[in-house]
This record gives C-alpha cells, structure tokens and sequence, in this order.
C-alpha cells in the first residue's frame, strides 16, 4: 500500500518524505493552479487529486491516483471559470448568477459526451475513459495516464520534420480509428500537434477531447481552436463542424509531422489557399501523399475530404509511376530469368542494328538534348533573380498534387457581377433575417470585437468593402460589434435576486451575491453593489458582487429600542 502522505502531486511517486521529489524535482510548497481543487482533495473516496497538468475554458485537467488499483490516473473536472467558482468549502462548485442556463446546458454535453466517448474503449488510438461520476456540483471523468511527448515535441525532436515511412506509422491507426469514431457519431473538432501524443512503445495516441461548445467561435465559453489546426468553419458562426472538420486538423497535423510547419491560420487561407513547402520536402514525399494533403486541406468545407476512409485510401494509394526501383528487386530481376505464363509466348529475336546507324543516331540525340538545354538557360536567364530564388525554394501543395490552383475571374468569363451592398452600421440578426432567401451574396461573421462607437449586435465593417463590383454569390465577412469595452452598472436596490441578477448580465457582467444584513431594505431585496454604485464604469465582463438583504441582524438592537441620552 502507498503512503498517500508522501505522495508527489505532480508526477504520483513517492517522496519518502522530503521536500523536493526525487523523481521529477517537484516543489512541496509549490501552488495549485487559482480556482482548481486543493492538493490531496479525495473524490468519491478513490482518486487523490494532485497538480493541474492543463486547463481551459471546459475545465481543470489533473494528475491523480487511484487509491483502489493504486495507479496513476488522469482527472478531469467539469470547471467554465467565466460562468462558475469554488464555494467555501474548497471543492464544490458555484454557478454565477444570470449563468445557470449555460452552465447546465454544457453540463449536459461534458456528461454526454464523456460517456460516448467511454463507449469507443476498444480503439486504442484514442483516449481511454474509465470512470464518469457526478460530485461537487459538477461532473468529473477518469481517463488512462500514459507517460508521453506531443508530436509536437516529437517532431522537434526528430530533426523538425518525420519521413512518410515513419510517419505513416503513427498516423494510419489514429486515422483508421477516427473513422470508427465518427461512425459513432463522436467529434472531436481539436486535432492537433499537441493534443496527438507519442507513447513510449512508438505508437500515437489521440487525446483531449472537450465538448464541442469550446471548438468553435461563437460559442458561450472562451474557445480553444489550434491556428494552422482548425477549419474555417470553426471561426464561423451557425455551422455545425463534422467529419470533414476533424479530415482538416488530422491533415494539418500530418503537414506539420512531414513539413515541421503548420498551414497557415484558416482565416488567412480565405485570400490565399496555396500551401509553399521548400521543395526539398516535397521532392521527398510520394506524389499520392502530396494529393491527399491537397484534398484534405482545402479551404471551403465541400471540396475537402469528407471522411476518414477517404482519407485512409488516398494515403494508402501506390504512386502511378515508379520513378526508382528497390535494389533488391533490381537485382533479382537481372539474375534470374523472367517467367512466362501459359499464354505469353517468347519474344521475337531482335535484329542487330549496324554500328554505322547507331552513331548517326547517338550524333542527332546529343544534338537535341544540347539545344533543349541552350534554351532552358536561356529562358531562365530572363526570369528576375528573385524569382528563381522562390522557385527553387517553395512549390505549392496543390500544384505538386497535379490539381489547378484557383485562379481570380478573368473579364472574359461570362461571371454575373452585383454591386458590394453596405452593410456598416447594420443590425447583423435583422440583416441575416432580411436576406435569408437571396443567392446574390452570403453573410458569414469573421470576427467579434468591443467598439465605441457602433452599437452592440451591429457591423462594424465587411470584406469586401462596399462600393465595388464582386461575382453574384460571393461571401461577405463581416465583424460584428460587441459594444463598449466600458459598461454602466445598472440600477438594482430593491430588486429581486433573479431580476438584478439578469440586469447585471445583461450589461456584459458577470454577478456573484453576497449577503449582509440590512436594516432599510427587506430580506430576499437586494442591497446594490459591493465596492461600487450603480452608474459606475467597468469593463465588460468584470464581475461584480451584489449584496441581498438578509433583513436586520438579529444580534444587534434595531433602531426603535435604541436609548438615546436627554440634553
């Protein structure tokens, strides 16, 4: 049996006592995480909470240890800091008021979506889960701990860049193992160099999976979307990411594994979609592989991938043409004789050709390769140096893959062209609701942000800009305005716990009550603001604490059997 009491609570080994760990060189009075459980915090009389290994807006991720099987084992802990804190006690949680609707709703999905995730066990490809229960107000899983490196610490560490030997290897069971996942009707919408794992035994491993509510933009929680990872339409409001969504990040990863640089972010991608890679790369890798990289990492939603098998075959493909054959079967075929089948008949005796004949045609060949050769130096001569200095260092993906690079309009095509409408200074809902059912353009939000001087709900600018021409049935960015950085605090003496609560989140604040006694305002009542009043300016999305009245102390004398000494 372990001695729980000299446990390390970073890496779970023993200590023996002292104040450095022995194995990691761990701290003892080094901090928990602000707002994560207390060191040593016993869940359902079983796992031992130790340190926090990696956090976001769904919650905490800890190290921990099962005191049953007494192994090390990976916590997680359902804990939106923005809409949620720790109550007194040190381990339960406490939704902030005016959040109870969000907080249960994504409550809902942690609980859902850990249990089918727990469903897909067999693969071991992915992420483990052993255990879901409910304790502190919220929900927690179990999951395997495995000592691993990122691939993308992996990748850093094997030169910068993998050969597609080796990372053909790693990546086929994840892919094949994704495929049986959205079968099932999981996402995971996060694929990326760090959250794909390299184990001791040589194998990857997919983890970190989290609701979908925090791998997407417009979502109620802080997203967490890898650049260069995600898709578009992860940055895109109203869409529901899938499949194809999941075919990106994996191939991103994959660009990265082969290239050691990731694609450049999706938004950026919008203007231009070519992926450069040196060319050296690129002469390493199969021409098959270099196609289904160019599939799987289109821009636009429906000319990507779809599915994972897909992916699988394009990957697997042999190339069309051999360009080198392997030595050993080179050999082997000057040695030993070919073999005919029953059909085939021996090949007719070649004539011999007479020396004077081949002269005169060795004379006109080198004639012809010099004369291509003068003109290919000739032509290159006339190129600006700069440009031979790019040629020579990056290819683009696609063009390498043999498909078309998308090309700008050309006026001699016969495009329907529409005049860019103007959108500035439009309520974004109304104008969605007002142009639902017209092809001439789509409206797609790129961005959120705080302006002063444009109304919250409105658009704050567009791209393209108004004023010029663009092809009937274009897209149209827009950023939409969040109002300003700088909200008023709203009058809330006297009102009730839900209305205040509801006034104060509807300014863009995040309320926490506090009760006190209160000899004017009757109990239930709130009070009004700690440390502020009503019409002072704070930042949007500061919280605040509300006081609600819990009517007169009843420690203390009320005002009307007070004595007063006579002058």
């Amino acid at each position: 049996m372990e001695n729980l009491e000299h446990l390390c609570m970073n890496c779970m080994t023993q200590t023996n006592g002292g104040e450095i760990c022995p194995s990691c060189g761990f701290r003892l009075e080094t901090p928990q995480a602000a707002g994560a459980l207390p060191y040593g915090t016993m869940l359902q009389g079983r796992y031992l909470v130790g340190r926090v290994k990696q956090s976001n807006g769904e919650g905490f991720s800890y190290i921990g240890y099962d005191t049953k099987i007494q192994i090390r084992i990976q916590l997680r802990e359902f804990f939106p800091q923005t809409i949620c804190e720790r109550a007194e006690d040190g381990a339960s949680l406490r939704v902030m008021g005016g959040s109870e609707i969000v907080f249960n709703e994504c409550l809902s999905k942690f609980l859902g979506y850990s249990r089918e995730v727990a469903h897909l066990r067999e693969l071991s490809a992915i992420e483990q889960i052993y255990d879901i229960f409910e304790e502190n107000h919220t929900v927690y899983r179990v999951t395997e701990w495995k000592e691993c490196i990122s691939l993308r610490r992996f990748v850093e560490r094997s030169g910068g860049s993998l050969r597609w030997s080796d990372a053909r290897g790693l990546f086929m069971p994840v892919i094949n193992a994704l495929g049986i996942v959205h079968n099932a009707g999981v996402s995971h919408l996060g694929i990326s160099p760090d959250t794909l794992v390299i184990l001791p035994d040589g194998k990857m491993k997919l983890t970190g999976f989290c609701i979908d509510t925090i791998r997407r933009q417009d979502s109620d929680l802080p997203p967490e979307m890898a650049a260069g990872c995600a898709a578009i339409e992860q940055y895109v409001l109203d869409y529901v990411p899938g499949e194809t969504t999941d075919v990106y990040g994996l191939a991103a990863s994959l660009f990265f594994a082969l290239t050691g640089e990731l694609p450049p972010d999706a938004l950026k991608r919008r203007s231009d979609t070519r992926l450069l890679v040196p060319a050296a790369t690129l002469r390493q890798l199969p021409q098959y592989v270099v196609a289904a990289l160019a599939h799987a990492l289109q821009v636009a939603p429906d000319k990507r991938t779809p599915t994972f098998e897909r992916l699988r075959d394009e990957l697997s493909a042999a190339p069309s043409v051999t360009m080198t054959m392997d030595p050993v079967r080179e050999q082997r075929q000057r040695e030993e004789p070919p073999v005919l089948s029953a059909r085939e008949e021996p090949p007719a005796p070649r004539r011999r050709i007479p020396g004077a004949v081949w002269a005169l045609c060795s004379f006109l060949i080198a004639l012809a390769v010099f004369g291509a050769a003068g003109y290919a130096l000739l032509a290159a001569s006339a190129q600006k140096p700069e440009e031979q200095t790019l040629q020579q260092e990056t290819v683009s993906v696609v063009e390498a893959a043999g498909m078309p690079e998308p090309q700008p309009s050309s006026p001699e095509e016969s495009v329907r062209m529409i005049e860019i409408p103007d959108f500035l200074g439009d309520d974004y809902e109304k104008l969605v609701e007002e142009s639902s059912g017209t092809r001439a353009y789509q409206i797609l939000v790129s961005d959120k942000q705080f302006d002063d001087t444009v109304p919250e709900g409105c658009i704050v600018s567009q791209n393209p800009m108004p004023g010029g021409r663009m092809e009937e049935g274009a897209t149209i960015t827009v950023v939409v305005s969040l109002g300003a950085s700088q909200r008023m605090l709203p009058e809330i003496s006297g009102m009730s716990l839900s209305d205040a609560s509801s006034a104060v989140t509807k300014e863009g604040f995040l309320p926490v009550k506090e009760d006190e006694y209160s000899d004017e305002i009757p109990e239930g009542q709130i009070i009004g603001y700690r440390d502020h009043q009503a019409g002072d300016k704070l930042p949007y999305g500061a919280q605040v604490t509300i006081l609600m009245s819990l009517g007169p102390d009843p420690n203390e004398e009320s005002s009307a059997d007070r004595t007063y000494p006579f002058f």
